[in-house]
């Protein structure tokens, strides 16, 4: 399934206890600016979801009680500027390349699990 360079712009979208066990499902490009776009509970658990090269600029993005548990999830290229981003109620290792495309310090509307963050933070 293909999100490529998707406008996630206003409204609210819901991937709401979502399963990602399989598959490829992409974000790449893809501009969340506005509104609300859940991943609450989802479950990524196999399978490839990547948000490479996505941007999160405004809007509010959550991924509260999502499980990151297998497969891969990568936010290589992925740009962080002015979106309030939730990913610190989760389980499971941080999605390759969100550290790099955060950034350090984190930025405050970025909500990341304490044990993610470098030693420094």
């Amino acid at each position: 399934m293909s999100f490529d360079s998707a406008g996630f712009s206003g409204g609210t979208v819901s991937f709401d206890s979502a399963g990602f066990s399989g598959g490829t499902v992409n974000f790449n490009d893809a501009e969340f600016s506005d509104g609300d776009v859940r991943f609450t509970r989802a479950a990524f658990s196999g399978g490839t979801v990547d948000f490479a090269g996505a941007e999160f600029s405004g809007g509010t993005v959550d991924f509260a009680g999502t499980a990151f548990s297998g497969g891969d999830v990568s936010f290589d290229s992925a740009e962080f500027s002015g979106s309030h981003v939730r990913i610190d109620a989760t389980t499971g290792p941080a999605p390759g390349g969100l550290l790099e495309a955060v950034g350090t310090p984190v930025p405050a509307e970025i909500r990341l699990r304490p044990d993610w963050l470098p030693a420094t933070q």
